[in-house]
């Protein structure tokens, strides 16, 4: 009896191509389909469901069709994890929009999990930030790309959070950067050192080096630099091989492993960055006493929003109505804390501004006075 083609779809005796496929491994040579070159492209979707690494393989005018699989190459020699393929969205372009999104979020949920590990070094970093910013020091963030504008982010956002001006950030190649790619002032090591030189960076600072590879030149230099210095150095990478962490005093590396787009370190490597420094600027000015219980205390009242907000910090941790609160922030020049005091103590402004220079920091000021008022 002549053996059953599986090549043959015509054959009844001849295995599904599916089942073929199912059946091996390694470097499978699937079924080959004698299909006509329009519908190969559904044929070949329909096969390679599910199997990574498929690829299509056109056969000379006349002869079948067909595909193999190869064994999916998810790492680039000599590259850094974040260069890495990612095995779990190899296929992502022959996929629906619901199931690329899936991928992603399965991808992301890995961040938080990664940066919850190295906690005890955030913890490290934050100690040392709070110690040199109560001594008159800076926190400074710098990095190019996504790292760069990740660390302009936060230190802009530290100025109406928390009415502070300590936390600077400096991009490679900014302010143009920060809206247009200049990702060849990465290679610079001259414009890190001068960009440090114009902010006057000294030793009281603390530097923050961001990268997602941990091989930045931009970064590197600066931080060397900053070493010569003998300031404290901080590295924020998503490589463990990274080139930056033997120059840190504090290496934090949340290890998030391949991007979904592989290469593109705005995705998982950036969203860690993002909530590192979340964290380490949060919890710095909390050890400063520049947040009072969990209430932004040192909001700037620069519009609308912001205003309406302390009226209903003071209306709720005071006990009186918003137009009294209103009326109080007014009167102590728009400062939160002063409004506090004056209002439980029923004290004037000037007393209340005596009371906080007086203080180790605002939040202790407003602590003591909340004492016998059951606030927590």
């Amino acid at each position: 009896m002549k053996k059953a083609d599986p090549r043959d779809r015509r054959n009844p005796r001849a295995p599904h191509p599916r089942t073929l496929l199912k059946s091996r491994s390694g470097t499978l040579r699937g079924a080959e389909l004698s299909a006509p070159p329009r519908s190969v492209s559904n044929v070949f979707k329909k096969l390679t469901q599910g199997v990574s690494g498929a690829e299509l393989k056109l056969r000379p005018p006349g002869v079948r069709w067909g595909f193999v699989q190869r064994p999916a190459r998810t790492r680039t020699p000599d590259a850094p994890v974040t260069e890495h393929q990612n095995p779990s969205s190899i296929g992502l372009d022959a996929k629906s929009s619901r199931e690329i999104l899936s991928i992603i979020n399965r991808e992301d949920a890995k961040v938080a999990r990664a940066v919850r590990k190295v906690i005890p070094q955030i913890a490290k970093a934050v100690d040392v930030i709070a110690d040199k910013l109560k001594k008159g020091g800076r926190l400074i963030y710098l990095g190019t790309g996504t790292s760069g504008r990740l660390g302009v982010l936060d230190a802009a956002e530290c100025v109406p959070t928390f009415g502070t001006d300590k936390v600077v950030g400096i991009m490679a190649g900014a302010p143009e950067s920060m809206f247009r790619p200049s990702e060849v002032s990465e290679d610079d090591p001259r414009l890190a050192v001068r960009d440090l030189r114009r902010i006057k960076f000294g030793r009281r600072d603390v530097l923050v080096g961001i990268s997602a590879s941990g091989h930045t030149s931009y970064v590197i230099h600066g931080m060397k630099y900053a070493r010569g210095l003998r300031a404290p150095v901080i590295a924020l990478t998503s490589n463990p091989e990274a080139e930056m962490k033997p120059l840190a005093d504090i290496a934090i590396v949340p290890i998030v492993g391949p991007e979904v787009v592989s290469g593109s370190t705005r995705m998982k490597a950036g969203t860690a960055q993002k909530l590192v420094l979340n964290m380490i600027s949060t919890a710095g000015m909390v050890r400063l006493g520049r947040v009072f219980s969990n209430l932004m205390i040192n909001v700037q009242l620069t519009n609308a929003k912001l205003r309406r907000r302390a009226e209903l910090i003071i209306a709720k941790t005071a006990g009186v109505s918003v137009e009294i609160a209103a009326r109080t922030l007014a009167a102590s020049g728009d400062k939160l804390p002063v409004a506090l005091l004056m209002l439980w103590k029923n004290i004037p402004r000037r007393e209340a501004l005596r009371l906080l220079s007086s203080s180790q920091n605002t939040a202790s000021a407003l602590r003591a006075a909340a004492e016998g008022l059951n606030f927590q």
